[in-house]
C-alpha cells in the first residue's frame, strides 16, 4: 500500500533524537560535585551568620 507507513523510524530521525537527548543531559558526577559545592558554600555562609556580630559595643 502507497500510504501505508513504516513502524521503524528513519536513522537520521533516531540520531537527531539520541543528540537532542545527549544535549539536555547532565551528568550525574557534575550534580553531585554541584551539590557538595554548593552545600559547602551554603555551610559556611550559615556558620558565619550563627557567629553573629564580633564586635559588640559594651
Amino acid at each position: 500500500m502507497p500510504g501505508k507507513r513504516s513502524r521503524r523510524p528513519k536513522p537520521e530521525h533516531r540520531e537527531a533524537v539520541r543528540l537532542s537527548w545527549k544535549s539536555r543531559h547532565i551528568p550525574i558526577g557534575t550534580i553531585l560535585i554541584g551539590s557538595l559545592a554548593l552545600v559547602g558554600v551554603l555551610s559556611a555562609v550559615f556558620m558565619v551568620l550563627a557567629e553573629g556580630p564580633s564586635n559588640v559595643l559594651p
